[in-house]
């Protein structure tokens, strides 16, 4: 019975399973049954029973292992195991130590590349560094953006970084505003001073200056300005027809008659010499114009005769009981006819003393009829200069709604714009009792020569005198 019972004892030791995992569970055979209770009994107490009593024992049978063995091995797993984790914790701990020594020595590199890279980009910012001062032609185009201006500017040599240029601009809210024009730009300007210099128009080199003589009328301003790649001719002869600057111009916004004229600003672009840039828009072309009319007309004060103060030519205009836009007509008419300055004060006496047979229908004091209508050829093919401009399908029949031959009176505006000296000369003409002029042509050696006369009968011999009619 002895035997027996140890075998089954030897079987259950065979059979019991021990499990390494790191919770150290431990199973039970699940293949064993064990019906006596008597044996069961016996069984637990020999396998299951406290140390003390397996260490008493000290051998079961010879060339098996010893139950005192098994609890010697399960120490041995666990010491193995607290081994293992160690090794594992003190490994764990020296690669921290090895990432903690990499991710410094990464944040040390690139805190000093970033730092090398701030360094470059202020001295940028600031032109410190930069090439031996020169000056550089800069183009920028009306759709260039801030990164086509930026690659200009750094394939130019002017800046060496974009990114920080770009950044800059960004930060400062500057990536528009920059004005179309070729620029000549140093390259010792800060990123602030260069941003500035490219948005304003004062620092365009693209500059072209034209001298617009007296007498000329819209088409031809239009004309000049195209050839000098200012703007559109056919564009600022709209411009001129438009009221888009009734607004900022009350001398503009008083024309009675504006739907009959040809050009509405007809007479209100002063000639003078004027500074343009190249492609400049036709708005800021065209208050160049206006502005100086109103300064002259409108602003300038002079001492004249009969005045207690000084007056601008507007003043003297209204003293006379005449509105400007009349005046600015009646000199139009002065420049267009007058052979020079003195000529103008003549002239402007023949057409003050014709302008009042209007209330007489057109009867003079010596009984002379038809004085009502000006007669001036200047006006026959406005708003073109000569018949050659007509253009060829209408050339023939062509009858300018300004011709003075045709209808009484002043026209219903300038036929070009004239100059200050026939301004003056229509606010203050001579005292005569001409109604009739003409002109001698000028020669390479002589000057124009004017012939002035009462009567009709005069006037054909001066026609004659002048070689007009043979």
């Amino acid at each position: 019975m002895s035997d027996e019972i140890e075998k089954k004892r030897q079987q259950k030791v065979a059979n019991f399973k021990i499990n390494f995992d790191e919770n150290e569970v431990f199973d039970l055979p699940q293949n064993e049954d064990i019906t006596s209770s008597s044996q069961s009994s016996e069984s637990e107490g020999a396998v299951f029973g406290d140390n003390s009593e397996l260490e008493n024992v000290t051998d079961i049978s010879s060339g098996e292992e010893s139950l005192k063995e098994y609890p010697s091995d399960r120490r041995s797993v666990r010491k193995r195991h607290r081994l293992a984790n160690k090794r594992r914790r003190k490994k764990a701990k020296s690669n921290k130590i090895v990432f903690r020594v990499v991710w410094i020595t990464m944040v040390i590199l690139v805190s000093i590349l970033f730092g090398e890279y701030l360094m470059i980009g202020i001295n940028d910012l600031l032109a410190i560094g930069r090439e031996e001062e020169k000056s550089v032609s800069v183009t920028i185009s009306e759709s260039d953006n801030i990164d086509k201006i930026t690659d200009m500017l750094y394939d130019k040599g002017i800046i060496k970084n974009k990114l920080f240029f770009k950044l800059y601009a960004v930060v400062t809210k500057s990536t528009s505003g920059f004005t179309r024009g070729t620029f000549d730009v140093s390259t010792n300007k800060d990123y602030q001073a260069l941003i500035n210099y490219l948005q304003s128009d004062m620092n365009r080199t693209d500059v072209v200056t034209i001298r617009f003589t007296e007498g000329m009328n819209v088409p031809e301003y239009a004309k000049l300005l195209e050839k000098n790649n200012v703007c559109n001719a056919e564009d600022f002869e709209k411009a001129c027809k438009s009221s888009m600057f009734d607004e900022d111009y009350d001398f503009i916004k008083s024309i009675p008659n504006a739907q009959k004229r040809y050009y509405k600003l007809e007479g209100y672009l002063f000639p003078d010499t004027y500074d343009f840039y190249v492609g400049e828009d036709i708005d800021s072309v065209i208050r160049k114009f206006l502005a100086n009319y109103r300064r002259k007309v409108y602003q300038t004060k002079t001492r004249v005769k009969g005045f207690d103060k000084k007056v601008t030519l507007a003043q003297r205009a209204e003293s006379m009981g005449m509105t400007m836009e009349d005046i600015l007509t009646l000199a139009s008419l002065i420049q267009a006819e007058a052979a020079n300055e003195r000529d103008m004060y003549m002239i402007s006496s023949v057409l003050y003393n014709r302008l009042s047979t209007l209330d007489n229908d057109g009867v003079n004091w010596y009984g002379e009829s038809g004085l009502s209508k000006l007669q001036l050829d200047s006006t026959l093919f406005y708003p073109y200069s000569t018949q050659a401009d007509v253009p060829v399908a209408i050339r023939n029949t062509y009858i300018s709604d300004y011709s003075t031959y045709e209808y009484e009176g002043l026209p219903a505006g300038p036929i070009c714009n004239p100059s200050l000296a026939a301004i003056e000369a229509a606010v203050s003409p001579n005292d005569t009792n001409y109604f009739y002029f003409c002109h001698k042509a000028a020669t390479d050696d002589e000057e124009a020569v004017a012939y002035y006369a009462v009567t009709y009968n005069e006037h054909i011999n001066n026609q004659y005198a002048a070689g007009l009619l043979s």
